[in-house]
């Protein structure tokens, strides 16, 4: 096993209010989200085939319980996978997390901390800086990626 590789980090929202599907799908289209099935992404514009496809992962939830995107919903969890995209993205994942928070009006936390692009990029500059000098690896690459499906092999 390899450890900590910062694969994933999440932003959670809190919405004041539940959301129709329908008004949700119309918010999420409208920052550029793509609809997959029964689940929501912002894709990238471009990517290696060993990074991720999206810049967020989009996760819904009704009162702690995950839903699907056809159904009403009062949080959602942005997820970012970090080790699997270049640290170039880390800035446009953070402002379509700001775009997401002001659409849905809602309130957002980071690791048990209110949100903030500045805590948070310091954060991933942290993992950023970990990879780099614990692991030799930068965000992105692919022998980062061959060091997490070993991880979890």
């Amino acid at each position: 096993m390899w450890g900590d590789l910062h694969e994933s980090k999440n932003i959670n929202i809190s919405l004041s209010e539940t959301i129709g599907a329908g008004k949700g799908n119309r918010l999420f289209r409208e920052l550029g989200a793509i609809l997959h099935y029964d689940v929501y992404s912002f894709e990238a514009s471009e990517n290696e085939i060993w990074q991720s496809e999206s810049i967020l992962d989009i996760e819904l939830r009704r009162d702690g319980v995950e839903v699907d995107a056809q159904d009403d919903f009062n949080q959602i969890i942005l997820f970012y996978l970090l080790a699997s995209r270049p640290s170039s993205d880390q800035t446009k994942a953070l402002n379509l997390v700001s775009k997401v928070i002001s659409t849905f009006n809602g309130n957002a936390s980071y690791l048990g901390q209110p949100f903030s692009v500045d805590s948070v990029q310091g954060n991933w500059d942290e993992a950023n800086d970990f990879l780099l000098k614990e692991w030799g690896e930068e965000p992105g690459s692919e022998s980062l990626r061959r060091m997490i499906e070993e991880n979890h092999a």
